[in-house]
């Protein structure tokens, strides 16, 4: 058997072995680590968000320890700080919006606002729109009006 075909054969295997688990609703391993990466990101999120100290420091801290195993694994320091920062931004976020138009989700690859970013950080203006509803004769404020 030639190099082609064994390459081949293995393919096809391999394709088959996917079909099988796809079946039996099996995830494969990246689809694991692709939710446990959601998953964590949004737990790291919850902590920097917190008003505790404690659970902001944990958050930084598991950050620290994302960036030094990038650096261990001979990565760029200062780089791999700002690409492991706004993947996980990234991920916060689409876990957070997961049907958001992909012009925003591109934004969020960049990571988190900069502080110059300060029109970023305002809270957007907001009209409530007024819905159509029938009266059923009861006076209720909340029925015009959708937040």
């Amino acid at each position: 058997m030639d190099a082609i075909e064994y390459v081949s054969a293995g393919a096809a295997k391999t394709a088959k072995w996917r079909e099988k688990i796809r079946q039996r609703s099996i995830p494969e391993t990246d689809d694991l680590d692709t939710a446990m990466a959601v998953a964590f990101s949004a737990f790291i999120g919850r902590y920097q968000t917190s008003t505790l100290v404690e659970h902001q420091e944990a958050a930084n801290g598991m950050v620290r320890l994302i960036v030094r195993a990038l650096q261990d694994a001979g990565y760029c320091g200062d780089e791999c700080a700002r690409r492991a920062v706004a993947r996980l931004y990234y991920l916060q976020q689409v876990s957070r919006y997961p049907d958001a138009p992909a012009k925003l989700k591109r934004r969020w690859e960049l990571g988190p606002p900069s502080e110059d970013d300060s029109f970023m950080n305002e809270e957007p203006e907001y009209e409530p729109r007024v819905i159509e509803a029938e009266d059923d004769g009861a006076d209720n404020p909340g029925d015009d009006y959708v937040d």
